[in-house]
């Protein structure tokens, strides 16, 4: 008896691995024979179908973790079938497209929809989408993963197109920047050796030392720059707010003695936890503006502060900036257009305080007094 039931299980277990064809022959046959009661071929029917069917919940399980995935991805995903049918597409693919129901896009022939003109692009695997379908550039990756399916990627473009041209302004205004004093040093060096009057001659010492002074400027300002673009050390200090304005006025000493500019400092008590290299980098270019291109002969600063923030005003009393401009100062190398500042700065000062802001999560405003001058206003959060 203990045999039989043994014979009978080895059976129902080969019977499980074969294909459905081959397995309802076998079934035919085993019911055919004698000693195969109703109780066998209910067993074996049961244990087919519990077989099936935890199959079917593998597969389910796989199936609903792979569309998950394919959600969360932040590239937009096409998915159409060898007749074109749509398969499946993702929440990203509806942003980038301005879908409205993608729901009702499932099973359907994308020759009948909205999205019609991708079949154009079938045959190549990198494109970009023209500007009449969407109003930011796409590139898109097309692969064929099995016979009866097609994936269609799409990627919005728009930021790597601005930070490249960015990119490639930069290194132009670089060039320009650079070039201008290093063909004053050049030019002037190459003149001194055929003059022998001795103030010409001092002449030309004064103008190859000052753009030799320029020239390490521009260099210093782009190191500084690139420091603050490409790294993130935020490591904190407790920072006293008044002595670090007062340890930078010091530190501009030389060029406020030069222009006998005035900065008055608040001795309000301000202290707050933050990155000191950053908030020094606003302050210090904040300053040197003023000294550099206000054309004032004072700089009052104000610090202040509630529960959520700290603030402090720059505000003198020069020649102010046209509104239109104002929206253009922190550009790198950007200059207002006025001739009392020409030559002056190398361009690159305001854009170190706009990436030092960014930096800490702070805030700077700028808008010109009522009277006469203009007023930098940083807000630095405390928390």
């Amino acid at each position: 008896m203990c045999f039989q039931r043994k014979k009978i299980k080895d059976e129902l277990l080969s019977m499980l691995k074969m294909n459905s064809q081959n397995y309802l022959k076998y079934f035919v046959n085993m019911a055919n024979k004698k000693d195969f009661k109703l109780k066998n071929i209910l067993d074996l029917i049961r244990v087919k179908f519990e077989k099936i069917y935890e199959n079917s919940d593998d597969l389910n399980q796989e199936n609903y973790v792979l569309r998950k995935i394919i959600d969360i991805v932040d590239e937009g995903i096409l998915i159409l079938n060898k007749d074109n049918v749509i398969y499946y597409l993702n929440d990203e693919l509806k942003e980038l497209f301005n879908l409205s129901n993608i729901e009702e896009l499932f099973n359907k022939n994308l020759k009948d929809t909205s999205l019609k003109w991708i079949l154009d692009f079938e045959n190549l695997n990198f494109f970009e989408v023209p500007n009449k379908y969407t109003s930011i550039n796409i590139s898109c990756y097309v692969v064929e993963i099995c016979n009866d399916l097609r994936v269609y990627k799409f990627k919005n473009v728009s930021e790597y197109k601005k930070l490249d041209y960015m990119s490639k302004e930069f290194v132009s205004n670089i060039t320009h920047e650079l070039k201008t004093p290093l063909t004053s040093i050049i030019g002037f060096s190459e003149t001194l050796k055929n003059v022998e009057d001795e103030n010409d001659r001092q002449m030309f010492y004064d103008i190859i030392n000052r753009e030799a002074i320029r020239l390490n400027n521009l260099i210093s300002d782009i190191l500084i720059f690139s420091e603050i673009e490409t790294q993130n050390d935020l490591s904190k200090q407790k920072i006293d707010i008044t002595s670090l304005l007062y340890s930078i006025k010091q530190l501009l000493y030389p060029q406020i003695h030069e222009t006998n500019f005035k900065i008055k400092i608040s001795d309000d008590k301000v202290v707050i936890l933050n990155c000191e290299k950053y908030i020094r980098q606003i302050f210090i270019n904040i300053m040197d503006n003023s000294i550099k291109h206000s054309f004032g002969t004072t700089l009052n600063i104000n610090c202040s502060e509630d529960n959520e923030n700290i603030y402090v005003n720059f505000s003198d009393d020069g020649i102010g900036i046209p509104e239109e401009e104002i929206k253009n100062i922190f550009d790198r190398f950007y200059k207002v257009l006025n001739s009392k500042s020409k030559g002056r700065g190398t361009g690159l000062g305001l854009s170190i305080v706009e990436s030092s802001i960014q930096k800490i999560n702070a805030k700077i405003g700028v808008f010109n007094n009522v009277d006469k001058g203009v007023t930098f206003k940083v807000t630095i959060p405390k928390k």
